[in-house]
């Protein structure tokens, strides 16, 4: 089982995995949930003894992702991993078939213009900035960005195109 896995499934994060293995830098214990570092022995044997031995050096030298990854369209990079405690981790049952449901293209394009800022929760409620909102205001944001990149807007009904 990969670390990242582990950590999922265990309602743990990188946060306190960082304190119960005494490592300094955030950045060393992200380089580990994504394989792009292994921990040195010493590191390798308290992960070892945390995990129960559910996480082992075969876990770290097998390349592919962790199961709990997600890959998410980046405007500067194509796509790039995320993890369940990245903000920008996306809702699995919010996007998908949806016959006419609140995720209509406008919403969905509006989503993504926004990228982290915005997205639908699965108990129904959409959050802007880390609040309930609702679709008219999620896409007047998204229409305010896209003006901003001398881009066309998206048309939805109640909001105005001001371009």
């Amino acid at each position: 089982m990969k670390l990242a896995g582990y950590l999922f499934e265990n309602s743990q994060t990188p946060t306190q995995l960082r304190r119960m293995l005494g490592v300094q830098r955030r950045s060393t214990v992200w380089r580990y949930l994504t394989g792009e570092r292994i921990p040195q022995p010493t590191i390798l044997q308290k992960i070892l003894d945390l995990t129960g031995g559910q996480v082992t050096l075969a876990d770290f030298l097998d390349t592919s992702p962790p199961e709990c990854a997600r890959h998410i369209p980046h405007p500067r990079y194509g796509r790039r991993m995320v993890l369940p405690w990245s903000p920008d981790y996306p809702d699995d049952e919010s996007i998908g078939s949806n016959d006419n449901g609140p995720l209509t293209a406008p919403v969905v394009r509006a989503l993504d213009v926004l990228g982290g800022r915005a997205r639908f929760t699965r108990s129904g409620v959409f959050l802007l900035d880390g609040r309930s909102s609702d679709v008219r205001r999620i896409v007047q944001k998204a229409n305010e960005v896209l003006r901003r990149r001398g881009e066309p807007t998206i048309a939805y009904p109640g909001v105005e195109d001001a371009s």
